[in-house]
């Protein structure tokens, strides 16, 4: 499915959307139930996600920006709506002195983060993964498997999948014409979502080490074996599709 074929399921989808949620609104002004007030949410969070594919898509508006700035507005709208502005802008204030003490220390690392992976993706030491990759892109399954490898790599050095994955697309884009961008999108999301099992410098591995008081290497360690059989499994979707639909 194309940028455009997305863009218009979402247009055709935008108004249907923001019409249940007005009428499950009206809905619930009269019937007080559980269930219709969470259809109405459900149908208020649908509008948004819609919102920020439709902003993203028209006015060229990044995902994580819209996110950014237009959660605290949907959320003062929805407490407008069930008229709790007072408890909402309580439990705001609350939440924003706890949570952002010490983020300065966050936006120091992310910064850091930031220029490091700049500085990476403008050396010469990937430019000899660049030529592996033109290589792997004759046959699919080896440049699955290159991907898979990578990703698997990367993970114990310590880079979190995101980091992997923006160091990743430049070395793609010689061969991201040559191959379908279905099948290689389910190869991209399965490899770098695996490394959330085994990786020891993720979030959850490292959360669930300091619960169990257990070394997170070793509990990486254990559910390497899985993780990498959710690779194999992606990439045989991947090659499966690209014969059936792209073949």
């Amino acid at each position: 499915m194309t940028h455009d074929r997305i863009q218009d399921w979402i247009g055709m989808w935008r108004v249907p959307v923001y019409t249940a949620a007005v009428a499950l609104y009206m809905v619930a002004q009269f019937v007080e139930t559980a269930p219709v007030h969470y259809a109405m949410g459900a149908a208020a969070l649908s509008a948004f996600i819609v919102s920020a594919f439709f902003a993203r898509g028209v006015y060229q508006v990044s995902g994580a920006l819209f996110f950014a700035f237009g959660v605290g507005l949907f959320c003062f709208g929805w407490a407008l709506l069930v008229r709790r502005v007072k408890r909402y802008a309580v439990m705001a204030l609350c939440h924003w002195k706890e949570r952002t003490e010490g983020l300065g220390n966050y936006f120091f690392m992310f910064l850091g983060a930031g220029l490091f992976v700049e500085m990476l993706a403008r050396s010469p030491l990937l430019a000899g993964l660049g030529g592996w990759f033109r290589v792997g892109a004759e046959h699919s399954v080896w440049l699955y498997g290159m991907i898979a490898v990578y990703f698997f790599a990367t993970s114990f050095v310590g880079f979190h999948p995101l980091v992997s994955l923006t160091l990743l697309m430049p070395l793609l884009e010689p061969v991201r014409l040559l191959v379908p961008a279905v099948p290689l999108s389910i190869v991209l999301i399965c490899c770098s979502l695996a490394t959330v099992m085994y990786s020891p410098y993720n979030i959850s591995v490292s959360l669930l080490a300091e619960e169990l008081g257990d070394n997170p290497y070793r509990i990486g360690r254990r559910n390497v074996p899985f993780a990498l059989g959710y690779m194999a499994g992606g990439i045989g979707i991947a090659l499966l599709a690209e014969r059936l639909f792209f073949g």
